[in-house]
């Protein structure tokens, strides 16, 4: 049984809630240009969550700094609920992967979870609301006025993800943000992801190198090329809504999509390119061989 790929679409889906467009980048260096970004074009619908997967060095990340408004693409645009990001969206939020670097150490965990809030002049009640509702959805409202060197790894990407969504974002883009704790923890964050994206009913882009963790998380994972990166594969992840690390993982469908998952990887190692070399548009990439 093969993976579904999403319905063809040559144009933005009316329901789309962030439309990547063409995007392209290229870097401008000593040595010459480097087209880290050939062509990317792919949407993602209101409450969706799509994992985005490819080679070391396919352009994830820089992928990220464009869709966030942190860097400008060469060529191409993106488009948030319809309009075009040219700075960092006020209904975006990203969570990294360096979690450390991103909390403020000698501020409390209650505070750092506030900061943008009160960067944005929320009213002290209504932010005081909003940090309630985040640190009880990541399971640390016993730990408000702890310090983040106090904490654990995953207790610290914890508070990262819980003021990601005090901020009550549109859209959650999220930077391989486990690659840096335990397997334990790991499966721990990953159910978490899934109960907020459920909760709060967020669109959310997980980049992730980890294949399992792709398709055990996403409704879609989107595979990219080597560098010059366009969509090599767009897939729809026909597994239950509701998921276990154990039940799911044992699944036939979930070894099957992992297989192909990581069989795609491997041919974009080796150079396979969509068909005719052309970038794939959103949902349109060929069926496996």
């Amino acid at each position: 049984m093969q993976p579904d790929t999403t319905p063809e679409a040559g144009t933005i889906r009316p329901e789309a809630m962030l439309s990547v467009r063409g995007l392209k980048k290229v870097y401008q260096t000593d040595g010459g240009d480097i087209e880290a970004v050939r062509n990317l074009t792919f949407d993602l619908r209101a409450g969706e969550l799509a994992c985005l997967v490819g080679p070391s060095g396919s352009g994830k990340t820089t992928l990220l700094k464009c869709i966030s408004g942190l860097m400008a693409p060469t060529e191409g645009e993106v488009l948030l609920d319809g309009k075009r990001v040219s700075g960092p969206p006020k209904k975006m939020a990203v969570v990294f992967q360096e979690y450390g670097r991103s909390l403020f150490p000698w501020m409390r965990v209650r505070d750092n979870v506030a900061l943008p809030l009160k960067n944005q002049g929320v009213p002290k009640a209504e932010r005081d609301r909003l940090v309630d509702e985040a640190l009880e959805a990541v399971g640390l409202s016993h730990v408000p006025r702890s310090y983040p060197w106090q904490l654990s790894g995953g207790m610290q990407q914890r508070v990262a993800i819980a003021r990601a969504i005090a901020y009550q974002p549109e859209v959650l883009l999220m930077d391989e943000p486990f690659a840096a704790v335990d397997a334990q923890t790991r499966a721990d964050l990953e159910d978490l992801i899934r109960t907020i994206w459920k909760k709060f009913g967020v669109t959310v882009l997980f980049v992730t190198h980890d294949i399992d963790e792709s398709v055990y998380l996403g409704e879609r994972v989107i595979i990219l090329s080597s560098s010059p990166t366009v969509v090599q594969e767009d897939i729809r992840i026909d597994l239950p809504v509701e998921r276990d690390q154990l039940e799911t993982r044992s699944l036939p469908r979930f070894t099957e999509l992992r297989h192909h998952v990581y069989e795609q990887i491997q041919l974009a190692k080796k150079g396979h390119r969509p068909a005719a070399a052309e970038p794939a548009q959103a949902g349109s990439a060929a069926k496996p061989a």
